[in-house]
Order: C-alpha cells, then sequence, then structure tokens
C-alpha cells in the first residue's frame, strides 16, 4: 500500500470537515449544530428509527444530500484495508479459562506471525498480562520469551498458569515486572535489538504504542495493535511521520475521543442502550443549561447503568445531587422536562450519528502516520485488518520487519 497517498487523500477528504469532527457537539451546542450542513441535517431528520440504525452502521437510507453520499463513499474506500485471513487453531486445553473474544485474539495472531517470523527466535511482549499470548507463541514457535507487565498480581497468575501446564522439556517464558517508557531502561532495552528479535504490543494503550514503536527500531520484527487513542496528546503523539507533519490534521481531544467510536456492528439492544444514555444525558445538559446557565458546561458523569433503564427524573436526581445542584423541581416536572426537549435531544442525537462517520477515518489516519514513521525507520510495513470487529473494535495491526 502506498501509506503516503492514502494518507493524503484521507487528509484531503477530512480536511474540510474539521469543524465538525473536531469539535464536541454537546459542548458546543446549540452553535456546534451550525457545523452540519443543514441539508444533512433535514435528511437524518427524516428518517425512521430503523434508518437511525442503519445511519449508525454507515449506511444511508432513502434519498440522502449528494454531499454526504460522495463524502461516506470516499471515506469508506480509503478506510477499507485489507484483512489477514487464517487462524492458528487451538487446543480446548490451550484455550481454557480465556474468553471468546481473548481465543479470536490469539487465534489470529498466531496465525499473523507464522509466515512472518521464520527468522526470529526471542521476543518481548509489552502488557503481556498473564502472559497467554508469550506462552502460546513460546510454545508453538520456541522462542525464548519475555511478557513485561507493570501489574505484579496478572503476572503472578501467569506464573501458576504456567506452572499447571508446565512441559516436559520446560518452557521459555520468563516473566518482567516493568513499565515500559520512553527514555533509556538499561534492564529492558536491549530485549528490543537484534534482527532474530519480535516487539509484539496487542492492545498497546494510548502512547504506549508509540512507546513501543521507538524502542523497537532495531528490532527485526514488529508487531503492534493499538487503543484507547483518546489518551493520546496532540502535537506530541500526532504526527509522529516527517510526511504527517507535513500534512497535518487538526486532532483535538474531541477528535481523539471520537477514534475510538469507529463500532459500525450494535445489536439492537446496543443501539436502544445507546439512544437512551444519550437522551438522558442530552436532556440534563439541556436542563441544567436552563436552571443553571451560570455554570456553562455541566459535566454529568458516568452513571451507574441501572439508572437509563429508569426514568429521566431518577437519573436527573441522581446526577444533581452529585454536583450539589438542587433545581427547584419535582419528578413529575423532571420528567416532563425531558418530554418538551426531546425534539431537540433527537436533534443532537442525529448530529452525532453524523459526526461517528468520521470515526474511524480519523482511527486510519493515526496509523497511516504510525505506518510511514515505521518505513521512515527502515522497516517493511503492512497494516492490515486483523479482528472480527464485532468481538474486538481494534481491530488493525501494523506489521513491520526487516531483512537479515
Amino acid at each position: 500500500m502506498d501509506f503516503r497517498a492514502r494518507l493524503q487523500a484521507l487528509a484531503d477528504q477530512l480536511g474540510p470537515w474539521a469543524p465538525l469532527w473536531s469539535r464536541s457537539i454537546l459542548q458546543g451546542w446549540p452553535g456546534s449544530g451550525a457545523a452540519y450542513p443543514e441539508d444533512w441535517r433535514a435528511y437524518a431528520r427524516s428518517i425512521d428509527e430503523a434508518g437511525e440504525r442503519r445511519l449508525d452502521q454507515g449506511e444511508l437510507v432513502g434519498a440522502p444530500p449528494p454531499s454526504l453520499s460522495a463524502l461516506l463513499n470516499s471515506l469508506q474506500a480509503l478506510t477499507a484495508l485489507p484483512w489477514h485471513e487464517g487462524l492458528h487453531a487451538l487446543t480446548v486445553t490451550e484455550t481454557q479459562g480465556l474468553t471468546a473474544k481473548k481465543t479470536h485474539e490469539l487465534e489470529r495472531v498466531l496465525a499473523l506471525l507464522e509466515p512472518r517470523t521464520r527468522a526470529i527466535r526471542r521476543a518481548v511482549d509489552i502488557g503481556g498480562g498473564m502472559g497467554h499470548l508469550a506462552r502460546l507463541c513460546a510454545r508453538t514457535f520456541g522462542w525464548t520469551f519475555h511478557s513485561i507487565d507493570r501489574d505484579a498480581a496478572l503476572q503472578d497468575k501467569g506464573r501458576r498458569w504456567l506452572a499447571r501446564t508446565s512441559r516436559a522439556d520446560g518452557d521459555t517464558l520468563s516473566f518482567i515486572q516493568a513499565s515500559v517508557e520512553d527514555g533509556p531502561q538499561p534492564r529492558i532495552d536491549p530485549l528490543f535489538s537484534g534482527l532474530d528479535r519480535a516487539s509484539i504490543g496487542l492492545h498497546t494503550c494510548g502512547p504506549l504504542a508509540l512507546t513501543q514503536l521507538r524502542k523497537s527500531q532495531g528490532a527485526g520484527f514488529v508487531l503492534n495493535i493499538g487503543c484507547c487513542y483518546d489518551k493520546l496528546e496532540a502535537p506530541r503523539d500526532y504526527p509522529v511521520s516527517h510526511f504527517g507533519g507535513a500534512h497535518p490534521l487538526p486532532f483535538t481531544p474531541h477528535a481523539l475521543a471520537l477514534t475510538t467510536r469507529g463500532r459500525h456492528h450494535k445489536t439492537e439492544a446496543e443501539f436502544a442502550r445507546m439512544k437512551r444514555v444519550y437522551a438522558w444525558r442530552f436532556a440534563f445538559d439541556l436542563l441544567s443549561r436552563q436552571r443553571f446557565p451560570e455554570l456553562g458546561f455541566v459535566r454529568a458523569g458516568d452513571a451507574p447503568r441501572a439508572l437509563y433503564d429508569g426514568p429521566f427524573a431518577v437519573y436527573a436526581r441522581d446526577r444533581l445531587v452529585r454536583l450539589g445542584l438542587e433545581p427547584g423541581m419535582t419528578d413529575a416536572e423532571l420528567d416532563a422536562f425531558e418530554v418538551s426537549v426531546r425534539a431537540e435531544t433527537r436533534e443532537l442525537l442525529l448530529c452525532h450519528l453524523l459526526r461517528d462517520r468520521f470515526a474511524r477515518a480519523l482511527e486510519v489516519v493515526l496509523l497511516l502516520d504510525r505506518a510511514l514513521l515505521l518505513e521512515e525507520l527502515g522497516f517493511q510495513v503492512e497494516l492490515l485488518q486483523l479482528f472480527d470487529p464485532r468481538l474486538s473494535p481494534r481491530n488493525l495491526a501494523l506489521i513491520a520487519s526487516r531483512g537479515a
């Protein structure tokens, strides 16, 4: 893949719409709604509940505005990345105690590694937890493997697991309790250097992915699957490549948070739950603006799940008590307020559904920038879809290798 051309094309498509995807809808409401073309909003208002769900899945029903259709078609084409096919089937014994998601991920990671790591003899796993991947790689490929994690309790569980399943010929897995950080770390840095070394990071959180890439400049093979992009900071963590720096997009904290929402496979129940959470949150925001205008935007915080299953008044009362606010309203009046603003809260929901269409494209931009960084460091690079997004939404794998 020509990563430069793909990144340039995405920047060209996304740049003009930065006022839409780089801002919080709720915090800037109602002014933030002005970033959305009126024909987009009119179209969104015209669709029914089934159409809303289709829009959440990236599909347009009926007669959408040409500009919206053209943009979504372009973004879908530019974010269509190759799939890695195949899996390394694990036995019942090997998957005992693992979730379906973890089993799915391990079977596909092992299948990806097998043909690409023939020259590898040693490997290190960042954030390895209990060492499931390290254990399976050591036994499947015969590697000497070091699993690094800062959680000593998880590593102790991993050691006990390894002892219960130990083989007669022994294991070549070691646990190292440490945090992987930027800057010199004499204890662990040598583990990342050498053409016979593999560096693996499965769901490295936020900037830890970039730390792995920097640590692994001397490795023969690198696999990174990132997550938690909302924990990144721009410009520290984006752009990181020279080419990306010449073609930057305005990644705000709101835009970085949006990159984590590129999931188009919600069940009907999950979509209904999302709508209820948004409805209560949006109504509460409108209530606080009306009753406490001097406070500006009020952060309601994450509420217990059960609060979204009951009346709005119960949710609102809980949030008001938490914030130390008294609106001088009965529960009946709170519920009546929610009913009175439903047209506006639906408008907010529709803007969110439209804005979410940029999530995957922004995620791909971050990973193309990292792919270009690896190319600039002399690696041969692939960017592939690896996991079923219904099980593991952050499913994009960066694979980098060097010749001997």
